[in-house]
């Protein structure tokens, strides 16, 4: 896991008006918590996005220099909220770590091997049920991805959690019976559908057999 520098200041101001006022000369207001210390700080809104799209991805391991100390304090960026409008970042939360103790991450999973042209020739449906699996490693430990290979995936089958290798180090959270990717055949699929939509029809509407008796009965 690569490990990248970020300059943090503590801020004593709080709330609406200095969060604005921060956002405004390129800061983004944050909060570093974990370990049982919660503090405000300001990072280079900057800085931070290039963070979050460098190739490391979203679990890169963040040392942040806190008004210049010495000493570094490593930490994950949990969250960040964005304005849905403007796209604007307006917050962040960062997690403190300590690279000696595990913690626990969400690692996104790629694909390789889709046999997407084998399911089409059998006439086969894939589906992807998730895309990333949550994991407990130590901080030093945590994979960019987790790559799935589908080579040996058969038509009415499915790969959950449990079936996929993880790196070394590395302990699956996520439930072993959770379904990563489904399979089925399009015609059975289809049959199935077809069924549904025949009971649907055939089911007895509510007060059918009241009426008929009641009409009988007139």
């Amino acid at each position: 896991m690569e490990t990248v520098r970020l300059v943090a200041h503590r801020r004593s101001e709080t709330g609406k008006g200095p969060a604005r006022r921060l956002r405004s000369s390129g800061r983004l207001p944050a909060v570093l918590y974990g370990h049982g210390v919660s503090e405000a700080i300001a990072v280079d809104s900057k800085e931070l996005l290039l963070i979050r799209r460098s190739e490391a991805g979203a679990n890169t391991i963040i040392d942040l220099a806190i008004d210049g100390e010495a000493d570094v304090c490593s930490a994950i960026l949990r969250e960040v909220q964005i304005d849905p409008i403007s796209r604007q970042h307006l917050h962040a939360d960062f997690y403190r770590v300590a690279m000696d103790e595990p913690i626990t991450v969400t690692v996104p999973l790629i694909f390789t091997n889709e046999p997407e042209d084998r399911f089409k020739a059998e006439q086969a449906l894939i589906s992807y049920v998730t895309r990333d699996l949550e994991v407990r490693c130590l901080p030093r430990d945590i994979p960019d991805t987790i790559t799935v290979d589908l080579q040996e995936l058969q038509v009415g089958t499915a790969l959950t959690a449990g079936d996929i290798a993880m790196p070394q180090g590395v302990t699956l959270v996520t439930s072993v019976e959770e379904a990563v990717v489904t399979t089925a055949s399009s015609i059975v699929r289809a049959e199935e559908e077809e069924a549904e939509v025949g009971e649907e029809t055939a089911a007895p509407v509510a007060g059918a057999a009241a009426d008929t008796e009641e009409t009988a009965a007139e």
